[in-house]
């Protein structure tokens, strides 16, 4: 039986999970970790949205540790016997519109339809970066559009007048030439676990992933093909690709730095959980857990850990 069975949502992490069990750094850090990547818009789900969805309960069976948005897994651990145990950035949240859309930044967008997946974490990120913006509450428009594939063809056919998307999607859509970028926002994410693993077995997890990070960002030219490879395997055999310049992209694509794992970032949590609560998404009284055994020394790279500076947000290219 694995240490820890681990289930997340980003794909960038695929690479650093692979490299990671690649290079027998799990093993070297004395944890047996079993990994698997889903992606929750793509699974049935009874209620209206993300709020009452409880997809993480589907999840049990398959992962017992979880790589999810923040939002989520602030919501998740107000209702169950959770606790975040990490926190980390995932590249750009990106809103694109048609090409031909008069649109050339978010404001172009108030009042008008932005296609989301409503089980996701873009029914609470969204929210949140339009309120940012100075969108009033009437002025945000979101449109369940549930598969990201959808939402390419639902916006190039005037279905929604714009679509918000993760990586890949985020990548496949700044190279679709029928495409138009106008917000780029960062993605905060978290890890939660069902049962608390032991904090060595923990520690030596996240140091596993940011050694694999730190390769990554050490060599970011030699994984842009692997990354790429990637990408292409994602769009293949898919129509609303169609119109994704790959030759551009392989050409151009510049594999960014990955932001290591850390200790659960309390301060953010905390804004994120206050944000929440204020929408009525968690209770007043809710009790966000977080992983205090765990520290930063011992997970984070060297040259990390020696900053005590807040975790910059992930930023667009």
């Amino acid at each position: 039986m694995s240490d820890l069975n681990v289930s997340h949502e980003y794909f960038t992490w695929r690479l650093v999970q692979d490299i990671a069990e690649e290079k027998g750094y799990f093993e070297d850090e004395g944890v047996d970790a079993d990994l698997s990547y889903f992606a929750p818009g793509t699974q049935d789900f009874e209620g209206e949205n993300a709020f009452d969805a409880d997809w993480w309960d589907d999840m049990d069976e398959d992962g017992g540790t979880h790589g999810v948005c923040e939002w989520n897994a602030v919501q998740e651990v107000s209702e169950t016997d959770r606790d975040i145990v990490g926190s980390y950035s995932e590249w750009d949240r990106v809103v694109f519109v048609d090409a031909d859309d008069d649109a050339d930044t978010i404001d172009g967008l108030r009042g008008r339809s932005v296609g989301i997946n409503k089980y996701a974490t873009s029914f609470y990120s969204m929210r949140e970066m339009l309120e940012n913006e100075g969108f009033d509450e009437d002025e945000i428009v979101l449109e369940h559009v549930g598969e990201a594939e959808d939402r390419f063809d639902a916006v190039k056919e005037g279905e929604v007048d714009s679509i918000a998307v993760l990586e890949p999607f985020v990548t496949l859509g700044r190279y679709d030439e029928e495409l138009k970028e106008v917000f780029d926002g960062p993605c905060r994410a978290a890890i939660t676990t069902r049962e608390q693993p032991e904090p060595e077995k923990l520690e030596g997890f996240l140091a596993a992933l940011n050694r694999a990070v730190a390769d990554i960002n050490d060599d970011l030219e030699g994984y842009t093909d692997r990354y790429v490879e990637l990408l292409e395997d994602e769009a293949a055999d898919k129509p609303a690709f169609d119109d994704v310049n790959f030759e551009r992209l392989r050409e151009e694509f510049e594999l960014r730095e990955f932001l290591p794992v850390r200790a659960p970032d309390e301060k953010r949590i905390d804004a994120t959980t206050d944000w929440m609560r204020d929408k009525g998404f968690v209770p007043d009284d809710a009790d966000i857990g977080t992983a205090e055994e765990v520290e930063n020394e011992g997970v984070l790279p060297d040259d990390e850990a020696e900053s005590e500076e807040d975790e910059p947000e992930a930023t667009a290219d």
